[in-house]
C-alpha cells in the first residue's frame, strides 16, 4: 500500500505526463498545420507564376485557335487611290510571282505542257464593273490582284493562285465560306467550260466540303482536274489549299452546255478565260510570248499577247 504522500506524488507525475503529451501533440499539430499552409502557398504561387507566364507568352505569340476564339479587329481596307494601297498591290504582285510552290511548278519536267494566264486582265472594263470577282470584289483588302492561272494545254488541269484579303471574312480573320464557294465555282468552271463543245456552260450542281478554316490575308491555290467530259456535260473536282499544302476545301461540280450555246460568241468566252493560241511556247518570263501589262498598283505582269 502507498502512503498518501506517495499517491499524491504519483498523481502529480501522471498529470505532468498528460500535460507534456498535450503540449507535444499541440506543437506537432501546429507544426503540421504550418507545413500544410506553406505547401499550399507554394502551390498557389507556382500556379500563379505558370498562369502569368502562359498569359504573356500567349499574348505575344497567340496560337491559331486563339485568333478564332478571340479575333483581333483589323483596320478597314485602304482606299484604292491611297499610295499605300498601290504599294501594297505592287508588293502582292511581286510575292505571287515568287511563291515557292509556283516557282517549283514552273520548273517541273512537264512545264512545256502548261501555260500561264491572267484571265481577269482580258475582261473589258464595261464587263468588269459588273463582275463580282473581277470588279466588285477587286481592290486592297479583297481580291487585290488578278488570279494567276497555270493550265495544262489540253485543259484537263488548272492551278489557280489567288490572294484573299481581310475584307472577305465571315468570322473575323477567316474567309467567308460563300466567297470560297464563288472562287471554286469560277475555278472549276474554267476547266469545265474549255472542255465543252462550244466553250459555254452553266453550273448544274456544286458540292463543297469545308475541311479547315481558310485564314484571311494569305495566298491560296485552287487545284482543279477534269473528271469527265461527255457531250454537253463536264464533271470537274478541285481543292483549295494553302501554301503549305493543307487542304482547306474540297469540291466537285457538274457543268452543262445550254442548247442555245451555238448561238453565242464562244470566242469571246475563250478570250475572257485566258485561253491562249495553240503555240507550244510556255507563257513564262523570258519567252517570246509575254508582254508587260500594268496592274492597278503600278506593278507589271506578263500575259500572252497571242490570245485570240
Amino acid at each position: 500500500m502507498f502512503s498518501n504522500a506517495a499517491r499524491r506524488q504519483l498523481a502529480n507525475v501522471a498529470r505532468s505526463s498528460r500535460a507534456a503529451s498535450v503540449r507535444s501533440a499541440s506543437t506537432s499539430a501546429s507544426s503540421s498545420s504550418s507545413s500544410g499552409l506553406w505547401r499550399n502557398f507554394r502551390l498557389l504561387a507556382g500556379i500563379s507564376s505558370v498562369a502569368a507566364t502562359s498569359y504573356y507568352i500567349g499574348a505575344l505569340y497567340p496560337p491559331e485557335f486563339a485568333h478564332l476564339l478571340s479575333p483581333r479587329t483589323a483596320p478597314p481596307p485602304l482606299h484604292p487611290d491611297d499610295p499605300a494601297a498601290l504599294a501594297h498591290i505592287a508588293e502582292l504582285e511581286d510575292q505571287i510571282q515568287h511563291l515557292p510552290i509556283l516557282e517549283a511548278h514552273r520548273a517541273r519536267e512537264d512545264k512545256d505542257e502548261w501555260y500561264e494566264t491572267r484571265p481577269y486582265l482580258n475582261l473589258p472594263e464595261e464587263r468588269r464593273v459588273n463582275s463580282l470577282t473581277a470588279g466588285t470584289l477587286k481592290g486592297p483588302g479583297k481580291l487585290a490582284i488578278p488570279p494567276l492561272v497555270r493550265s495544262r494545254r489540253d485543259h484537263t488541269e488548272n492551278w489557280i493562285f489567288i490572294h484573299v484579303g481581310r475584307a472577305l471574312c465571315g468570322h473575323e480573320g477567316v474567309i467567308h465560306g460563300g466567297l470560297l464557294a464563288t472562287l471554286l465555282d469560277e475555278s472549276l468552271a474554267r476547266v469545265a467550260l474549255l472542255n465543252l463543245p462550244e466553250k459555254v456552260g452553266v453550273t448544274a450542281n456544286l458540292n463543297i466540303n469545308y475541311k479547315a478554316p481558310t485564314l484571311a490575308n494569305q495566298f491560296i491555290v485552287i487545284k482543279v482536274k477534269l473528271d469527265e467530259a461527255k457531250g454537253r456535260k463536264s464533271r470537274v473536282s478541285g481543292t483549295v489549299e494553302d501554301m503549305a499544302g493543307n487542304v482547306l476545301v474540297e469540291a466537285n461540280a457538274l457543268f452543262i452546255q445550254p442548247r442555245y450555246a451555238k448561238l453565242l460568241n464562244s470566242g469571246a468566252v475563250r478570250h475572257m478565260l485566258g485561253e491562249p493560241s495553240h503555240s507550244k511556247e510556255p507563257i513564262t518570263p523570258g519567252t517570246v510570248a509575254p508582254v508587260p501589262v500594268k496592274l492597278p498598283g503600278g506593278a507589271q505582269t506578263l500575259v500572252d499577247s497571242r490570245n485570240p
